[in-house]
């Protein structure tokens, strides 16, 4: 090993190759399957095509053997979201698991496939298991799952492809899958790999392969990498806000948590905007409203015992404010997920059926919607989420009991809201986007009690519920161009409609005591946008509606969106930053052309994959020297890319404030409260990648391609 400079955090010469992995059992595929058995899936999802199954084939591409899994699911047949089958694979002799153990393989798959899959799943059965989930011989709670979606398919997704080639008259790849096993008290007798569709995808005859299966553990016999020593608390270091905030031409920083910002905590001391990850989205609209109630009174809504319409956590936000000089971001209004079980029973009155969902109820995105159905008029769903949206937002930025708020409590300000999350389908923008550049409309997750807002207005822009959910945001806390046009119009259905009118939202038509100086800056907030096809969704989505919006009788001089939020739950990659930069810079024109306002790096944290230097790691587990320096790197990577794009961007929130994060992530803090690696990288990025060297490989040396324009 050669030496390590002490005490700098800022500079490391190569800390030595550390443990290597190596081969613990390899399956012969060729002598064993006989042996494999097509099997039920650990979550009982099977396909009810018997012609799914799989077979041994001779290698297309490389010499030996590989298993042929062919696909066949049709939701409209199935009467559910997903399909899935096993494949069962003894091992013999038996093999113990330890908390360094991986099951390994390669994946082949055709450029037809990508879309149609959703995960692998590895899990184990003992000796005589009959591998239901709670059945005879299965080990516990041991299943880990591997996303194979599109954006880490496509040769332009988050992970290149190793391999190129061309089979059954079609492009094939080939991808290396890595996965860590959880971990047991007892020895895996059977392997078992599930396949498992996309959510509402019809899947007839479609191929994919794999082969070179094997266990692979940590070699502890090696000389392992020392850990990462962090020396300096919190409070021994300069906040990050002292150098990132708005005064010094950068743009804030933020953490997730609410409830009071004391100086001497990290929330206070390094940070200066907040937010919650979960008490301000859609459930905390408890019950449906009365009137709903009323309409529809022998109808069963679910969970509604206790007859309570709302649970807002105002008190969490009230000591943000009376903690100092903090702002608070809203997460958020509409959500396909962690919406009450009410809100998930409506579904439209006219649109039966769709193309990727042909079960006649019109949804997607993770199976939410439940019945019993009520099928509601356009009408209804809008005053639902108009409801929905004045109330919370009136409820925070008002004084007016109307919104159980009031003099003596005061207005509690929001900066920014997420006014609808995560609302782009996970997978249909690959092939769609392809076949339509300016495509949008058909890729969103459209669940049932948003899209009932739409229902057969499907054509006109203006009726659709994301252009509907945002115009209502602009109501609910307006500007005072805002509030004259809602006047001037209230009479007329065209420019108000009657809908509008029904709950005693205005005071005679006048919205003028909800005006406010400064609104919040309303968000469009998603994650992938590494992915180019994701990017081009959200960018054509956000430039018709602003461009649209610009004519609307009750158009404010705001951008109808204001700002994208770009998630950044991701792992330490070669080409996270380049793949970044374009999609910062696909918004900042967007910006440039005064059809938004601002970029915000929504959610932010780091986690270290199996692949990258130092092996993988989750927080807040210690992490060795290597593996410490390539996630300060880059955090160093992606903060110099903001500070080249600083004028866009309004602020960057981190998914936690110390130890862990979100998917067990690291963060700028470790779980003693110390400044990591991460920190150091953060304040300083040009240095931290310059004393960190050894490391530009790894990272195909994209800190150079970075500072060019």
């Amino acid at each position: 090993m050669t030496d390590v400079k002490e005490n700098d955090p800022y500079f490391r010469n190569y800390p030595g190759s550390g443990l290597k992995r190596t081969s613990v059992y390899k399956f012969d595929i060729e002598k064993a399957f006989s042996g494999f058995k097509y099997w039920r899936t650990n979550d009982g999802r099977c396909l009810p095509n018997m012609d799914s199954g799989f077979e041994l084939v001779d290698n297309p591409f490389d010499p030996g053997s590989l298993i042929l899994f062919t696909t066949y699911f049709d939701p409209a047949v199935a009467g559910k979201s997903f399909g899935g089958f096993g494949i069962r694979m003894p091992i013999s002799p038996a093999q113990a698991m330890n908390d360094k153990t991986f099951i390994e393989f390669d994946l082949y798959y055709p450029n037809s496939a990508i879309g149609k899959y959703m995960r692998f799943e590895v899990w184990s059965t003992s000796s005589g298991g009959e591998g239901l989930q709670k059945g005879p011989g299965h080990i516990g709670n041991n299943r880990t799952q591997y996303y194979i979606r599109t954006a880490d398919l496509k040769n332009f997704g988050n992970i290149n492809p190793d391999w190129i080639g061309f089979y059954k008259n079609e492009m094939w790849f080939k991808k290396s899958i890595c996965i860590v096993t959880p971990v047991t008290s007892r020895s895996w007798d059977f392997l078992n790999i599930d396949l498992h569709t996309e959510t509402c995808t019809k899947v007839n005859g479609e191929y994919l392969m794999i082969g070179n299966i094997r266990i692979t553990q940590t070699d502890t016999d090696g000389e392992p990498i020392p850990n990462v020593e962090n020396e300096k608390s919190f409070l021994e270091v300069e906040p990050i806000r002292k150098k990132y905030n708005l005064n010094n031409g950068y743009f804030m920083v933020g953490t997730v948590g609410t409830g009071t910002a004391s100086a001497d905590s990290i929330r206070g001391y390094h940070y200066e905007i907040f937010t919650d990850e979960n008490n301000l989205k859609p459930e905390c609209h408890v019950g449906p409203p009365g009137w709903l109630l009323e309409e529809h009174n022998h109808f069963k809504f679910r969970n509604n015992k206790n007859n309570i319409e709302w649970a807002i956590p105002t008190q969490s936000y009230l000591e943000i404010r009376d903690s100092g000089d903090y702002k608070m971001h809203g997460h958020c209004l509409a959500w396909v997920n962690q919406s009450s079980p009410w809100m998930n029973q409506i579904i439209p009155e006219n649109i039966t059926s769709m193309e990727w969902n042909p079960q006649g109820i019109y949804y997607t995105g993770g199976n939410n919607a439940a019945g019993p159905y009520l099928k509601v008029k356009k009408e209804t769903a809008r005053r639902i989420y108009y409801n929905h949206i004045l109330y919370i937002m009136r409820h925070f930025m008002s004084t007016d009991s109307r919104y159980d708020s009031s003099q003596e409590r005061g207005i509690i300000p929001f900066h920014s809201i997420d006014v609808i999350n995560e609302d782009i389908h996970e997978s249909r923008h690959t092939e769609l986007i392809q076949e339509n550049q300016e495509e949008w409309k058909n890729v969103l997750k459209n669940v049932s009690w948003l899209i009932a807002m739409t229902d057969d207005d499907i054509k006109d822009i203006r009726q659709h519920y994301i252009y509907l959910i945002f115009k209502y945001a602009h109501i609910a806390i307006p500007n005072a161009q805002m509030a004259e046009k809602y006047k001037a119009g209230c009479n007329d259905p065209n420019i108000v409609p009657a809908y509008m009118r029904l709950d005693n939202h205005d005071h005679n038509g006048s919205i003028d005591a909800y005006i406010r100086e400064k609104p919040p800056i309303l968000v469009y907030n998603d994650y992938d946008f590494t992915s180019f096809t994701k990017t081009r969704v959200a960018y054509n989505m956000i430039k018709e509606l602003n461009t649209l919006w610009k004519t609307d009788p009750l158009y404010d001089g705001r951008n109808l969106i204001e700002c994208i939020g770009i998630q950044g739950h991701d792992m330490a990659r070669p080409s996270l930053g380049i793949q970044t930069q374009r999609a910062i810079a696909s918004f900042a024109t967007l910006i440039d052309e005064g059809l938004l306002d601002c970029i915000c790096y929504s959610e932010f944290d780091i986690r270290q994959p199996d692949f990258a230097p130092g092996g993988g790691a989750l927080a807040p587990a210690v992490l060795n020297v290597k593996q410490a320096d390539t996630i300060g790197y880059q955090y160093a990577m992606l903060f110099k890319l903001f500070e080249k794009y600083r004028k866009y961007i309004d602020h960057v929130i981190f998914w936690g404030e110390y130890g862990s994060g979100w998917m067990q992530s690291y963060l700028p803090f470790d779980h003693e409260k110390k400044a990591s690696q991460a920190y150091y990288g953060i304040m300083d990025p040009h240095r931290f990648i310059k004393g960190h060297s050894y490391l530009d490989d790894y990272f195909a040396h994209e800190y150079d391609k970075l500072k060019d324009d």
